[in-house]
């Protein structure tokens, strides 16, 4: 495990997991894919919230991996919902 402890927002986050073996790429970190479907997940608890029903992920501009996770890393993701 790592010891990277970034300032978090100052607000609650959505979904907190902590990784596992079986979500490492051959490299030993953490699978991009991995981190992109927990993003979708986050972001789905979100928007159904504020939409008070089902929704669906049309389109992900982008997404800039800044560091390798760890197995054994707590992720934490937080949400601003921009539009519904």
């Amino acid at each position: 495990m790592t010891e990277r402890i970034a300032t978090p927002p100052q607000k609650t986050p959505v979904l907190r997991v902590m990784t596992m073996p079986a979500d490492t790429n051959p490299s030993g970190d953490i699978f991009g894919g991995w981190v992109m479907a927990q993003v979708d997940v986050a972001g789905g608890i979100a928007a159904m919230q504020r939409a008070r029903g089902r929704v669906a992920t049309v389109a992900v501009n982008s997404f800039l991996f800044k560091q390798p996770i760890s197995v054994g890393d707590v992720v934490s993701f937080y949400v601003d919902v921009v539009k519904v």
